[in-house]
């Protein structure tokens, strides 16, 4: 730009002073652009994150209709904000020890920024963002029982299973990526079956039958909902019992001049990775095949609130939308967003040990044991 700027002038015979005055404004606006960009925040739900406002270029793209869905990986960017410097819990080294501190010569790379994600509208002590059109009091839909009531006797009533199973993140945290970094792998040490196993330990530590099934649905990314829709058949098939179903995902939030985002909050002294819910809704009937949707709901709402009152900041608000997402499957269907691929996996493990307490203490107040309470402890993940 400043070289056009410099042929315009020669060839306009601008004095030297002028030019300079030209070039010094250029450079300014450019500058501004560039730290405009670089402070991008997606906006799939309400939140607040540092010194954020410009327009954000999402990572991927819902596959809404083929079944007709597909996943969200961050779809966001309508509005622009201006944000408070605020909320933010900073990187600290010591926690990942060996994460690398400057990128390696000769190798592209890019910013990484952590944030805190928040927002919505407040429901009873929690935060939704309601975009499903339904036009729902969630407070009386919050008094409403979830249609699930667990046996609690040891036998399967809970699965686990990942629509897009090679969604992975990275081994160590620091504030850059590689651009030619690996988003997908079937290592399952670093993907979100690691998550999916920290849930499955904590729900199973509180006396819940759980089943995780890590069959890989996506090595064609085009399809992955029907593939997982065969899976949650097959599951309900051979555990009959199953009454909760939870598809672990993790975002993606990049924007279009490459910065990619890292939502995480403090938990008990330890950094986890935010997480979020989803739920669904079939307002007009489109779907067809969704007339359940509110039981979902019902389960959604209780367990936002009881995140909140366990670890507050660590679930974004609640996404109530018009998805569906294989929710239809059962009564008591959700899907779940931990961290994003720039997260490290022990920040992601630990957010999903964290899911899964969450979940104990809501499915056995809905169930026939006892009611479970959150210890101060900080589990130890590998």
């Amino acid at each position: 730009m400043g070289k056009k700027l410099i042929t315009l002038v020669r060839a306009a015979a601008v004095p030297a002073v002028l030019l300079l005055g030209i070039l010094c404004v250029v450079w300014a606006f450019c500058g501004l652009g560039q730290e405009q960009g670089a402070k991008a925040l997606l906006l799939a739900v309400g939140f607040r994150a540092e010194e954020a406002s410009a327009q954000s270029m999402p990572a991927g793209q819902k596959e809404r209709k083929e079944m007709q869905e597909i996943h969200s990986q961050a779809e966001v960017g309508e509005t622009l904000l201006s944000l408070p410097n605020d909320g933010i819990v900073p990187f600290h080294a010591d926690e990942l020890p060996g994460a690398e501190a400057t990128p390696e010569p000769g190798r592209d790379w890019n910013t990484v920024k952590e944030i805190f994600l928040d927002g919505g509208s407040p429901v009873a002590g929690f935060f939704v963002k309601d975009t499903s059109g339904a036009g729902l009091d969630l407070e009386e839909e919050l008094l409403q029982p979830p249609a699930v009531n667990l046996k609690l006797d040891g036998s399967v009533e809970v699965l686990i299973y990942h629509t897009h199973t090679s969604e992975a993140y990275v081994d160590k945290g620091a504030d850059f990526y590689y651009t030619d970094m690996e988003t997908r792998t079937q290592n399952q040490n670093r993907n979100v079956t690691a998550v999916g196993e920290e849930i499955r330990k904590a729900l199973e530590a509180e006396g819940i039958g759980v089943v995780h099934d890590t069959t890989v649905n996506d090595e064609l990314y085009n399809g992955s909902y029907s593939r997982s829709w065969e899976v949650l058949q097959k599951n309900l098939e051979k555990y009959p019992g199953i009454q909760v179903t939870i598809d672990v995902h993790r975002d993606s939030m990049t924007t279009e001049d490459g910065l990619k985002y890292k939502p995480t909050v403090a938990v008990n002294g330890r950094k986890a990775a935010q997480i979020m819910f989803l739920a669904g809704s079939d307002v007009d009937g489109e779907w067809g095949d969704f007339p359940n949707w509110r039981d979902n709901l019902h389960l959604a709402l209780r367990v936002q609130q009881a995140a909140e009152a366990l670890y507050p900041g660590l679930a974004r608000p609640l996404d109530f939308s018009d998805c569906k997402y294989n929710m239809n499957a059962t009564k008591g269907s959700m899907l779940v967003e931990v961290g994003t691929e720039v997260n490290a996996v022990s920040e992601a493990k630990y957010s999903g040990r964290l899911v899964g307490e969450i979940l104990a203490k809501v499915l056995k107040e809905n169930g026939d044991g006892e009611q479970v309470t959150s210890g101060t402890e900080v589990p130890k993940i590998s």
